[in-house]
């Protein structure tokens, strides 16, 4: 997927900057890094973006040859015969950088065709990037490419897109990319996802202003070049590159040799900023681009455009490139040694906790499911029949031929599993009448060809009866369906498959919004309906009547193993959902 293959029209379209004081009311962001300060550093700490380069480093064997057609593309894209042209892109071809928080507007990013993609990729992309935080001022990069990136400062979700637009108050992309755990990632998007031709994430590798306010940059810093080679070097895990010569390979690095003295040289304060973490954490090649630019944040997610002050009111480029006039140098950019391919920068293990306990901490996530109130909540981890209610509320349950205890889907926790037959169930002791706002909560786990209900509000604890509400049921291909019946049934269902032998989690809701059904943590299904039956049921596990529901699977009984069912008054929030998740270990 060639994502950020930048075209360029001329010096001034690759480094352009807006010489004035500040954005337009219209661009002007309250979102952005500078109204709401984040670490630039919100992956692992072992992410290959935040160490720095032993003085050691070695070179690669074509070293030379590799600078030296990185300094001849400089000299043949918007440079002269004696100025080689270095930029930086602050407001065209570079993300503007926001970050979220979990009040801000939730969207649904849907895929939009600008590579024809249609069908399962399309499908694929809109299943995954779901509930979203974007900020309401948010604006992609004015050109081209559309770029985009968002970090969730209370999740520590990072989401990256490309060719991004807002039509009629929804966001769409071409393509991109989440990470839900960006404190525990690399920094590096799984497959084809991601903005970056890369796959790195640009929040790792861009510059931002405050950065270079500061005259400090605590990371490696992003190079896109005219010319990469086919090559792909870690931590990239794609590249656009097509070239076979000379060129630098995409993830490729390059750097400051330690023994140059910087603070030597005569160098603007942009150069000189810039040098100094060339030589402490290295240049990474992340794109095929227009030019030889370095990237920084997006001034258009600002709300005040710092550049002209940073730059001294004139261009980038011009702040990195020869000012006899001034006494200034160019950045260095001949003194450069690339690193080879693959190169990773030696990790010290953590030092190993010197009274480490002797059992492993317990999960959180029954903590988590009580902290939203359930009404009902079986942990279905008992030898007995009889089923505990951890909500407190007393609504305890029965067990009758199931196999137990099973292992769990929370670590060092047991399940039941369920023989898919009308006397492998379990159920409430007592009739409950419903919450007219509701949620079911189940984890499952199965491997059938034959479908089945989970969970439901039954009429009677044991017999199938007559009629049936609040249905979690699988369809014979694995497909996961939620209905509700009020006068006639109807069911919302995924498009995915989930009898693959995993542990997932589903939860149900249905409010004066509509239905909605997500499967580990990402809404999978949707649907208009707003209300369900209100007679009291015996809420049951393993089957149940599915006569008058839509896709009917082959067994109205699940065979498969089920585990912490929960029921609250309320319809959870897509945020709650995700921190229970997010819980399991």
């Amino acid at each position: 997927m060639n994502h950020l293959t930048r075209a360029a029209s001329g010096v001034l379209a690759l480094t352009s900057l807006l010489l004035t004081t500040s954005l337009s009311a219209s661009a002007a962001t309250l979102s952005g890094t500078d109204t709401r300060p984040v670490s630039s550093r919100v992956f692992a700490a072992a992410s290959p973006f935040y160490q720095k380069l032993p003085a050691d480093s070695p070179a690669a064997s074509d070293s030379s040859a590799l600078v030296s057609s990185l300094n001849q593309q400089a000299h043949d894209f918007y440079g002269t015969a004696t100025d080689a042209n270095v930029g930086l892109n602050t407001v065209t071809h570079t993300p503007p950088m926001y970050v979220a928080r979990s009040t801000d507007p939730l969207y649904d990013v849907k895929s939009w065709s600008c590579q024809g993609h249609t069908g399962s990729i399309a499908t694929m992309f809109n299943e995954n990037m779901q509930d979203i935080n974007i900020p309401a001022d948010a604006l992609a990069d004015t050109s081209d490419d559309g770029g985009m990136t968002v970090y969730n400062a209370d999740t520590k979700q990072l989401v990256e897109l490309w060719k991004a637009r807002k039509v009629e108050g929804e966001w769409q992309a071409c393509w991109g990319g989440r990470i839900t755990d960006a404190d525990k990632s690399i920094g590096v998007f799984s497959g084809t996802w991601g903005m970056s031709a890369s796959g790195m994430a640009m929040w790792a590798t861009t510059i931002r202003a405050s950065e270079i306010a500061q005259g400090h940059i605590d990371h490696v810093i992003g190079m896109s070049i005219p010319y990469t080679k086919s090559t792909i070097s870690s931590p990239a895990v794609r590249t656009d590159g097509w070239r076979t010569g000379t060129e630098l390979s995409i993830g490729q690095m390059l750097r400051l040799p330690a023994s140059v003295d910087i603070d030597a040289m005569t160098l603007s304060p942009l150069a000189k900023t810039i040098a100094k973490a060339a030589q402490e954490y290295g240049i990474i090649i992340t794109d095929t681009g227009g030019s030889v630019a370095f990237s920084a944040e997006n001034a258009n997610g600002m709300a005040s455009n710092p550049y002209p002050a940073l730059f001294r009111n004139r261009y980038a480029f011009q702040e990195l490139q020869a000012r006899p006039s001034l006494g200034e140098a160019a950045f260095p950019l001949t003194q450069l040694v690339a690193l080879p391919m693959d190169y990773k920068v030696p990790v010290a293990a953590p030092t190993p906790d010197p009274t480490p306990t002797a059992t492993a901490p317990v999960a959180d996530y029954p903590s988590t499911v009580k902290a939203a109130n359930p009404a009902l909540y079986w942990r279905l981890n008992e030898t007995g029949s009889a089923v505990a209610d951890s909500s407190g509320n007393g609504r305890t349950g029965t067990m009758t031929t199931v196999y137990r205890p099973a292992p769990g889907a929370i670590t060092g926790d047991t399940s039941v599993s369920t023989y898919g037959n009308d006397k492998s169930l379990v159920y409430s002791s007592a009739k409950l009448t419903p919450a007219a706002a509701y949620s079911v909560e189940v984890w499952f786990k199965t491997g059938t060809g034959k479908g089945g209900k989970l969970a439901g509000l039954e009429p009677s604890q044991l017999a199938l009866g007559t009629t049936s509400d609040r249905s979690l049921y699988m369809l014979t291909d694995g497909r996961l369906a939620f209905g509700t019946m009020n006068g006639t049934a109807s069911a919302v269902t995924s498009t995915k498959k989930y009898n693959d032998g995993a542990w997932h989690m589903a939860v149900a809701t249905q409010s004066a919004v509509g239905t909605i059904l997500y499967v580990d943590s990402v809404r999978v299904a949707t649907g208009t309906a707003t209300t369900a039956g209100s007679n009291a049921g015996y809420w049951r596990l393993g089957g149940g009547n599915l006569a008058a529901w839509p896709n009917q699977p082959t067994s109205a009984y699940f065979a498969g193993s089920l585990d912490e069912f929960a029921v609250y008054d309320s319809a959870l929030s897509s945020t709650t959902v995700t921190a229970q998740f997010k819980a399991r270990s």
